[in-house]
Order: C-alpha cells, then structure tokens, then sequence
C-alpha cells in the first residue's frame, strides 16, 4: 500500500509539474426529446423540444490544483407542442468561475469541481397558440452553480471534460412580456435539480 501511495502521489506531481498555466476551452450540449399523449378521443397527440449550447471559457491555474477563469454560454431552444406552431428561443450568458482540480488515476483522470456565477438572458420570439397570441417574452437570470466532472488528460496540451450539469443552484429570475407590462419574479435554489442525463456537456481544453 505505501509503495501505491508514493507512485500516486509521484504520479500527481508529474501531471503538476507538466501542467500550463492557461487554458481556453469550449464545451457542447445538444438534448431532443420528444412527447407523445393521447387525448380523450383516442388521438395521439405528439410534442418535441430541441436544446443546443456552447459553452466558451478561459482559465488560468494560480496554483497547483486552482484555477480562475470567465465563461460564456450561447444557446437556441426550439420546441413542437402538439397541433401548434413551432417556438423557438435564444439564450445567453457570462461569469466568473473558481475551479479546484484533484486527480485520481495518475497523470491522466482528474475529478474538478467548478463554482460559477452566471448573469444569464433570454429571448423568447412571439407565437400564436390556440387562437391567441403571445407577445416575445424576454428573461433575466443570476444564478450560483457548483458543477463536478472529469477531466481527462490526453497531453499536456490537450484535455477532454465531462460533466451532468449542476449538483448545487441557486437562481434569481425575472421574466417580462414585451408590450404587456406582465413581469414575474422567481427565486430556485436546489441540489441535483439540474442534473442528470439530460443536462450532460462534453467540452474539450486547449492548455498553454
């Protein structure tokens, strides 16, 4: 067991000692699903939502297993309901993060927890549903997330990241309703309550 320790702990420092300061990364989500009921007449009525996002970020390492950076995040939402027409969405955002990185299998998986502050905006485009329209609905957020993922190495100028979203968050949110004067205000704060399948992110880092 003492001779594993020491190569571990040879192995972590190996993976510090070649470690560059700076990275730059981009991370991807693409979800779809789709919704089938049946209504009371037996027709079956079919709905469908598609997410995209990318996810830019530049961090730097001020010590050996910490790192600060700034991400930004753009993403499109489209969704189908049933026997309506389609509704589609932008969204954007940006904010500083803290990221702590602690490897597990020598010089080439890592576990890395990131804490990100995020203001966050939202478009939705008008629409019509069931004979009535709805004005374009716009969304300001500013949320608190704590996300861990793996980060495997493949060089030291190259990694791969992974992750299910965000196991903590806490979001203060205000829609309004253009020309409406309709403005709501939401506050969520919860565990695991973006996390899961659905929320799964790929990303790959550039390290220099």
């Amino acid at each position: 067991m003492t001779v594993l320790a020491v190569a571990a702990f040879l192995s972590c420092n190996q993976l510090f000692a070649q470690q560059k300061k700076h990275f730059i990364s981009a991370g991807f989500n693409v979800y779809n699903q789709k919704y089938e009921s049946e209504s009371g007449n037996g027709n079956t009525r079919k709905s469908s939502s598609t997410n995209f996002d990318i996810s830019p970020a530049y961090g730097y390492y001020f010590r050996e297993r910490w790192a600060v950076g700034i991400q930004g995040f753009y993403g499109n939402q489209g969704s189908k309901p049933a026997d309506e027409p389609e509704r589609k969405g932008r969204n954007w955002g940006v904010g500083p993060f803290v990221r702590y990185e602690q490897p597990i299998w020598g010089k080439y998986l890592s576990v890395y927890t990131d804490g990100l502050l995020m203001a966050a905006f939202a478009k939705t485009d008008s629409y019509m549903s069931g004979g009535n329209y709805y004005n374009e609905r716009k969304t300001s957020a500013y949320s608190l997330s704590v996300i861990p993922g793996l980060l495997f190495h493949l060089t030291p100028s190259f990694s791969l990241t992974a992750n299910l979203g965000s196991a903590f968050s806490a979001t203060r949110k205000t829609d309004k309703v253009e020309g409406s004067g309709s403005k709501g205000t939401d506050t969520n704060v919860g565990l695991f309550k973006n996390f899961g399948l659905n929320n799964v992110s790929f990303g790959i880092n550039f390290h220099f």
